[in-house]
């Protein structure tokens, strides 16, 4: 009894581990990684900037969510709001952004979630394969924070948000790269 219980134990362990290793292994299923950047810029506002969220996609998606953990050791960020003009998703029938204020209370910087679905009609409507803006949320600073003191990644945000994009099958997941860079001072 005993060694049936230790065999069963071992075999569900293997099982588990398998299935971890290929779910980590599959992180984009379709074609090439896919992949989210970030990049912060400073606007004409001081102490005022643009959080300008770009991704790069091979398939066609039909739902995306991006979790952001916006930080600066430097003093307090202030979510401003959230601009889809001009973007990839324009045309998309759900577009929200969410900001974790329980987060945001404790001082350690800004979570944003921004969830977003093609369409809700009987006619899908999934963002196509491409390049370019998703969203650009803008954040304000104390005096203290500069450029440099900002700091921009993904998060995992409660009950189960985490940087992806799914297919219109909702079972076909894609995982994304991110990438955080700060664009250069417009002289």
């Amino acid at each position: 009894m005993r060694k049936n219980t230790l065999n069963l134990l071992i075999s569900s362990l293997v099982v588990m581990l398998l299935f971890a290793a290929s779910s980590w292994a599959q992180d984009d299923p379709i074609g090439k990684t896919d992949e989210c950047k970030v990049v912060l810029k400073e606007t004409a506002k001081p102490n005022h900037w643009e959080v300008e969220v770009n991704f790069t996609n091979d398939e066609p998606l039909f739902g995306l969510v991006f979790p952001l953990l916006i930080h600066s050791e430097k003093g307090k960020l202030t979510y401003d709001s959230t601009s889809f003009a001009d973007s990839r998703i324009a045309k998309f029938a759900v577009k929200i952004p969410f900001e974790d204020t329980t987060f945001t209370k404790k001082g350690k910087g800004l979570k944003i979630n921004l969830g977003l679905i093609g369409s809700v009609g009987p006619k899908p409507y999934e963002l196509q394969p491409g390049s370019g803006v998703i969203a650009r949320h803008y954040i304000t600073g104390d005096k203290n924070v500069t450029t440099k003191s900002i700091v921009v990644d993904s998060t995992f945000i409660r009950p189960a948000n985490h940087l992806m994009g799914t297919m219109i099958d909702a079972q076909t997941n894609v995982k994304p790269k991110f990438k955080f860079e700060r664009a250069n001072k417009k002289k």
